[in-house]
């Protein structure tokens, strides 16, 4: 599954304790650095391994994970805090080695998007492991412009750039984060916080939601925290083998499963920018270089790399 594992009950920030062992790693490169990262933890995997393991891991792209009960300083991007108490929340960080080729502008806007693709794909594998139903299936929306709602049995979409959605609600969120190992590769920590067993009057904020309210019957936390990083782990291994193996080539079938998967394309929203500048329109579409533009009230279109991207209720033209 892994390289290598940690697992603590508490910790400051997982994606701060992977940071801090990528520094600590005397590793000449990210592949090595990744593949050995936890090796000397009491929860990494056994190093002892046949011949026959070692040449497959050495081809398999290495993923280290670092998970944690409760985070101290758990956190998502522009420095927010995520809410989490001990078994209620799925909170993990991973790491992956990239070419620093792919932190290139055109590529590095996907990155989360692999990374939200990937968490949906793993929910939706868990979910059929264990049989769960939903509780409050999808409806469709006849205002929206997003292709996705024809499909009404589709729970979890991603809201640009970094949320999972599940109804309506922000299930999961990813922060993903670069430490420079040298001036060809990287280790890319991704962070990945998700509500599992959160009760509705405990969610942080009114649009939140829960894995328990969204699915029955869950397994127990231990078991379904496990499952869930174990399929992320196979679902980011196969993304980002494939993305980095040829970002071009990648682009054009990613457009359009994020088209698909889309919880912003087609409805209102408010992008609220890095220097406190609102912009309000329509999403239009998500570009080659995963930007999002945005058809403004005033009818002309505006490109958005960074920001903080808010859906609004959709108004039915009078």
């Amino acid at each position: 599954m892994a390289s290598t594992v940690k697992v603590l009950d508490t910790v400051d920030s997982t994606n701060s304790l992977i940071a801090r062992a990528v520094a600590a790693s005397e590793y000449p490169d990210a592949r090595q650095c990744v593949a050995h990262l936890f090796e000397q933890s009491e929860t990494a995997a056994s190093s002892a391994s046949s011949d026959a393991e070692d040449r497959e891991q050495s081809q398999a792209l290495p993923i280290s994970i670092a998970i944690s009960d409760v985070q101290t300083k758990c956190r998502g991007r522009q420095g927010r805090s995520w809410f989490n108490k001990p078994g209620e929340s799925l909170l993990s960080s991973w790491a992956v080695p990239i070419s620093r080729d792919v932190l290139d502008a055109q590529y590095s806007g996907w990155l989360t998007t692999l990374c939200g693709l990937a968490l949906i794909d793993a929910i939706n594998e868990v979910s059929g492991n264990h049989h769960l139903h939903a509780l409050n299936p999808s409806s469709v929306n006849p205002n929206t412009q997003n292709p996705n709602t024809q499909n009404p049995d589709n729970q979890l979409m991603l809201k640009w750039p970094n949320d999972v959605f599940c109804q309506g609600r922000k299930l999961a969120g990813i922060l993903c984060e670069m430490v420079p190992v040298n001036e060809h590769s990287a280790v890319l920590i991704i962070g990945i916080g998700m509500n599992l067993f959160v009760p509705k009057d405990d969610l942080p904020i009114d649009m939140s939601t829960s894995l328990q309210l969204q699915y029955e019957p869950l397994p127990p936390y231990a078991e379904l925290r496990d499952e869930l990083v174990c399929a992320t782990t196979q679902y980011l291994r196969k993304e980002f083998s494939a993305f980095m193996a040829n970002p071009s080539h990648a682009i054009p079938e990613l457009s359009e499963r994020i088209k698909a998967a889309s919880w912003t394309l087609g409805k209102q929203v408010k992008a609220h920018l890095a220097d406190d500048r609102q912009v309000l329109g329509r999403a239009l579409r998500i570009n080659a270089d995963a930007s999002l533009t945005i058809l403004r009230h005033d009818g002309c279109e505006q490109k958005i790399t960074t920001a903080d991207v808010g859906v609004l209720p959709d108004v039915s033209p009078q």
